[in-house]
């Protein structure tokens, strides 16, 4: 995930598509739910004659485990974008001609990670007194 600006500048180009997939080692804080691999990441790059570069894409993973409301097993795609600045001042820095681009696209996996996992978005949980999914019609305790 190492993008070499020095390759790019040396072919004449100012700026370069990008495509990768790697296994990611975020921990996703949600109980039961897991981050599957591969991650799939696609960009550009754009060069400035002043030795920064603005990179942006986007990247999709996919989340699986309980529903945070009725538990029922789920497995959901996520896609988040990025565009990021680097070579400047509070952006990510670029060493030796080089941007390491696993700490921009782990950065846009974190802040889009959901807080609540749901199997989808009108989910009506559990019964609190008999545990009936609701998601599959009423209960039959009565609770009103």
């Amino acid at each position: 995930m190492i993008l070499d600006l020095n390759a790019i500048k040396r072919s004449g180009k100012t700026q370069a598509d990008f495509f990768f997939e790697y296994d990611t080692d975020i921990t996703v804080d949600i109980p039961k739910v897991k981050m599957l691999s591969p991650v799939k990441v696609q960009g550009r790059v754009f060069l400035a004659t002043d030795g920064t570069a603005e990179v942006e894409g986007e990247t999709v993973f996919t989340l699986k485990g309980a529903c945070t409301r009725c538990l029922k097993d789920t497995e959901k795609t996520f896609t988040a974008e990025f565009c990021e600045s680097c070579g400047v001042p509070d952006g990510y820095p670029i060493v030796n001609g080089k941007i390491d681009l696993k700490k921009i696209v782990d950065d846009a996996i974190i802040i889009n990670i959901p807080v609540v996992f749901l199997c989808r978005e009108d989910c009506k949980g559990l019964c609190h007194v008999c545990g009936a999914n609701l998601n599959d019609g009423g209960c039959k305790c009565n609770n009103k």
